[in-house]
C-alpha cells in the first residue's frame, strides 16, 4: 500500500486519471452490454475529479432510435463549442456541400476609353465567412488592374463578408474608403438596387465550397469563421442577425428535434449564453445521419479519434481510435463532446457527453471523456 501511494504521489493526478483510462480500457475489444457499459459509466462519472460537476450524458442507435445510456439526457448546459454543430448542420441543410460564397462586381454600363463605367458599379456579396476585411482593398485593386477608374453610381447588395464588422450597411460604406483611397471616382451616391439584367461581370471570388469551409470549421474548431457563418446565415435567411436565435429554433423544431432547454447566442459556442441538450445533440446528430446529400461533408468535419483535428491527440490506443467522430468543446469549467461511434459490432451510435462545473484540469475531464468513449464503443446489441 506505501508503494502504491508513493506512486501515486509522483505520478501526478493527471496520470493517475491516465491510469483510470488504462483500466477502463483493460479488456479492450470485448464487447459489453448495455447493463455492463452503464455500470462502468455510473462508475467513471463517480470519480473523484467530477466532484461537483454537472455531467450529462446519452448514447442511442442511430438507426433504432434506442437509448443505450442515459443520464440528465434533458439537463441545459453550457455546450462550448458543440454549439458549431446545430450552425454548421443548417449551414449544410439550407445552402448544400456545394456552395460557393460569391462576390462580384458588375458594370452597369459601357466602359469608355478613360476606363469610366458609364453607368454604376454593381457589387453583390453573400457574405463570405473565410473572407477578411481587406476584402474591400483586394476588390478595388482587381478592379483597377482591369484598367477601372470610376463609375457613375455605386450600388451594393448584401454582405462582402461574415466578419463582425461587416454587413450589409457597413460594407457599402467601407467599400467607398476602399475605393475613395484608390482614387477611384464614383460619381452619385451610394444605392441599393437589386441586380440588373444590364450588367456584365468585371471581377467574381468563389469561396472553397461550403462543406470545406465546415471541415475547417469542426475540425480545427475554428471560432471567428464559425460566427462569421453564423452572420452570413442571418443575413440570407432573416436579414438580421439579432433574429438568428429565434430562426434556429425555428429551423431546428421544424425537424422535430427537441428544443427545450436549448438557447443560441453565438456561432463559435464562446457565449456562455448558449444553452443545450444531451437530447437535443443526439436528435440532430440522428437527423443528420439521415441526410443522403449533407450527411457525408456533415460526418467528414468531424474529428476523429486519435488520428486528425482536435481529437488527434486524444484516444490514440484502444477501442475508440479510428471509431468516433466527434466535436470537442471547452472552456475552463466545461468539456463537451458529441458525435458518433462505431462499436465494435459495426453498428453506428450517436451521443452527447457534456460536463459544466468543473473543477479538475481539463485534461482530466478529456480523460474521462475518452474512457467514456472507449466504453461506448463497445456496446453490444442488447
Amino acid at each position: 500500500m506505501a508503494s502504491s501511494c508513493h506512486l501515486r504521489r509522483c505520478l501526478g493526478q493527471s496520470v493517475v486519471v491516465g491510469l483510470v483510462l488504462l483500466a477502463f480500457c483493460a479488456g479492450a475489444g470485448l464487447a459489453l452490454t448495455p447493463k455492463e457499459a452503464t455500470s462502468r459509466l455510473t462508475s467513471l462519472w463517480a470519480h473523484p475529479k467530477l466532484s461537483g460537476a454537472r455531467v450529462a450524458a446519452l448514447v442511442v442507435d442511430c438507426a433504432t432510435g434506442e437509448t443505450l445510456y442515459q443520464r440528465g439526457a434533458m439537463e441545459s448546459l453550457v455546450p462550448a463549442s458543440n454549439e458549431k454543430l446545430p450552425v454548421t448542420a443548417a449551414a449544410l441543410l439550407l445552402l448544400g456541400p456545394e456552395f460557393r460564397f460569391r462576390t462580384a462586381a458588375f458594370a452597369g454600363g459601357p466602359i469608355n476609353s478613360g476606363g469610366i463605367v458609364e453607368g454604376p458599379l454593381l457589387i453583390h456579396g453573400s457574405g463570405d465567412p473565410t473572407a477578411e476585411m481587406d476584402l474591400f482593398g483586394s476588390l478595388v485593386s482587381e478592379l483597377r488592374k482591369r484598367g477601372l477608374s470610376g463609375c457613375c453610381g455605386l450600388w451594393v447588395s448584401g454582405a462582402l463578408t461574415g466578419c463582425a464588422k461587416d454587413g450589409p450597411e457597413i460594407s457599402r460604406g467601407l467599400l467607398a474608403q476602399a475605393l475613395g483611397k484608390a482614387k477611384f471616382s464614383v460619381n452619385q451616391a451610394i444605392g441599393v438596387v437589386p441586380a440588373s439584367a444590364n450588367t456584365h461581370l468585371l471581377v467574381e471570388h468563389l469561396s472553397d465550397p461550403l462543406g470545406h469551409i465546415i471541415l475547417a470549421i469542426n475540425k480545427q474548431s475554428r471560432n471567428s469563421w464559425c460566427d462569421n457563418l453564423w452572420r452570413s446565415l442571418a443575413w440570407m435567411t432573416v436579414g438580421d442577425t439579432a433574429q438568428m436565435p429565434s430562426f434556429l429554433q425555428r429551423f431546428w423544431r421544424d425537424r422535430a428535434l427537441n428544443m427545450k432547454g436549448v438557447q443560441f447566442a453565438d456561432g463559435s459556442g464562446l457565449s456562455r449564453r448558449n444553452r443545450a441538450t444531451p437530447a437535443f445533440y443526439v436528435g440532430l446528430l440522428r437527423h443528420m445521419n439521415q441526410c443522403t446529400i449533407e450527411w457525408p461533408a456533415f460526418v467528414g468535419s468531424l474529428p476523429i479519434a486519435g488520428r486528425d483535428g482536435t481529437l488527434a491527440n486524444r484516444m490514440t490506443k484502444g477501442p475508440a481510435r479510428g471509431r468516433v467522430w466527434a466535436k470537442t468543446g471547452t472552456m475552463h469549467d466545461i468539456a463537451t463532446l458529441s458525435g458518433y461511434a462505431e462499436t465494435l459490432e459495426g453498428r453506428l451510435l450517436a451521443f452527447s457527453l457534456m460536463m459544466n462545473n468543473l473543477t479538475c484540469p481539463r485534461e482530466s475531464a478529456r480523460y474521462l471523456q475518452d474512457a467514456a468513449c472507449h466504453i461506448i464503443v463497445q456496446l453490444e446489441d442488447s
